[in-house]
């Protein structure tokens, strides 16, 4: 199984220098990933120039946006940004696609919150044809640069929800998925599901298993974890902080191995860490745990 590390750029304190330096240490360590998510509503990077960013200073680790909320954009612009970065980084770009949470986010947008589940397939339907390197327009050319891929990047659906992890079959390569607890319990059944529709549609092969949680990996572990929480979650039913706090157990070398051990045993293809501070310690310990 691979390992891969979000980049901090959905934190509040990262910068410019913090970035490109976390991206060159991660891919020195040995991850497999750099990834980031796409949240309108909280002071981080954009998606696009940040894993552009990674791919400049880079040159072996993969890049994957984890994920991006498909349904809030025009899926020619996602295609067009998609191959771009396909392009730009040798073939590094994995695209990961979700509905996306939290639901603020589209009306900051703005885009309807109704129909979103209909506009995500559309999209995901379209950004397939596009990838192709034909135009879907009589008369126009087709949107560029040409896939570095037979077919363009990988694309994987993120969800948790098992109705959504249908549309793996269909529509996606995998499904990048996400465990508070880090549950291989959890996780497997969510990839029985992503495995199901696949068979189901008919396709060769197995789809990509990637799975995710928060860590904190510091000498204030649990303290660094719970200050994240409390300003990133902030608009959260009492007490739901504390549960979700209660739920991760990513916070000491012996529950990340463990982690690692455990969801390599279910048949996961990747985990991907979170971090929840913008300190390269946290990511220069995650590195000793998992391959020192």
């Amino acid at each position: 199984m691979e390992v891969g590390v979000g980049l901090p750029t959905n934190l509040r304190g990262t910068n410019r220098d913090l970035v490109l330096e976390w991206s060159r240490r991660a891919e020195a360590a040995g991850f497999s990933s750099l990834c980031m998510g796409e949240r309108l509503t909280y002071s981080g990077y954009d998606w696009v120039l940040s894993l552009t960013a990674a791919a400049s200073v880079t040159h072996t680790i993969r890049l994957l946006s984890n994920v991006i909320i498909l349904p809030i954009h025009p899926p020619g612009v996602v295609a067009k940004q998609a191959l771009s970065l396909d392009d730009y980084s040798g073939g590094r770009f994995s695209l990961g696609v979700g509905l996306g949470t939290p639901l603020d986010d589209y009306d900051v947008a703005p885009s309807p919150r109704a129909g979103r589940g209909k506009r995500f397939e559309e999209s995901l339907r379209t950004i397939r044809e596009l990838f192709k390197g034909e135009s879907l327009v009589e008369g126009t050319r087709a949107i560029g640069p040409a896939p570095v891929r037979p077919g363009g990047p990988e694309i994987l659906l993120g969800s948790n929800g098992h109705k959504a992890l249908r549309r793996v079959g269909p529509f996606c390569d995998g499904a990048v998925t996400w465990s508070f607890g880090a549950d291989p319990v959890e996780a497997r059944a969510m990839f029985d599901v992503a495995e199901d529709s696949w068979r189901e549609s008919g396709r060769a092969g197995k789809p990509r298993l990637v799975c995710g949680c928060y860590y904190s990996a510091g000498p204030r572990a649990a303290e660094d974890l719970e200050a994240y929480f409390r300003e990133y979650y902030p608009n959260v039913l009492p007490g739901q902080v504390e549960q979700l706090l209660g739920a991760v157990r990513t916070v000491t070398p012996e529950a990340i191995r463990d982690t690692v051990a455990r969801f390599e045993d279910i048949g996961c293809d990747e985990f991907i860490f979170v971090p929840t501070t913008p300190d390269l310690v946290h990511l220069d310990g995650l590195a000793e745990i998992v391959f020192g």
